[in-house]
């Protein structure tokens, strides 16, 4: 994976666009359903990209990638029932919303400024999200990884302030339909720059 890639958000971002489909016009992430996550190991890098649209593949760089492997979900979404217990990981940009008193020219109240959450404020916001997608977080198993360095995002997007990898988590689910749409859809803010990818498994 070329290094502009690795340490530029922008730059992974246009990568990944770059396999869908053209033919989608504006809002093409959107359209193709895209949502996408950089797993950095010691040694190699993982680039997971889930798409409700065919990915050429063949558009990345010779050499880009050691190998590439193609799967369907169908499967896995079919799979999600009521009750089962999964392992789960997930990038997520952990935020809240300050409030503000100040209006604007109109009258309208203006929009609260968000800061960015850490430690327990982000396993809370979490498990609050988590609820919301039809999870029920194990509180004994749950764990918020070291948090990924993401000071050029930061920069590009001051609004966007840090991910929290959410690992290897253990939880039951409840009705099926909203964990679908979490998995589908992502979960929080970021999704055009690598956060908010649901991955589960069942737990065995």
């Amino acid at each position: 994976m070329p290094a502009p890639d690795l340490k530029d958000v922008q730059a992974l971002h246009r990568r990944v666009l770059s396999l869908v489909p053209d033919q989608l016009g504006e809002a093409t992430r959107q359209a193709a359903g895209v949502l996408y996550r950089l797993e950095r190991q010691p040694h190699a890098h993982t680039l997971l990209i889930q798409s409700t649209a065919p990915l050429n593949l063949d558009a990345l760089p010779v050499g880009y990638a050691a190998a590439t492997d193609e799967r369907n979900t169908t499967p896995l979404l079919a799979w999600c029932r009521q009750g089962g217990s999964v392992r789960y990981r997930i990038d997520a940009v952990a935020t809240a919303s300050i409030g503000t008193q100040e209006v604007d020219e109109k009258g309208r109240r203006k929009r609260g400024r968000r800061i960015p959450l850490h430690g327990p404020d982000a396993i809370t916001w979490w498990h609050h999200q988590a609820e919301r997608a039809g999870l029920t977080p194990d509180p004994t198993t749950t764990r918020v990884s070291s948090q990924v360095d993401l000071a050029r995002l930061e920069r590009q997007r001051s609004h966007y302030r840090e991910t929290h990898p959410i690992r290897r988590h253990r939880h039951h689910h409840r009705p099926p339909h909203t964990l679908r749409t979490a998995i589908t859809t992502g979960i929080g803010r970021a999704r055009a720059y690598g956060a908010s990818l649901l991955s589960i498994a069942p737990l065995t």
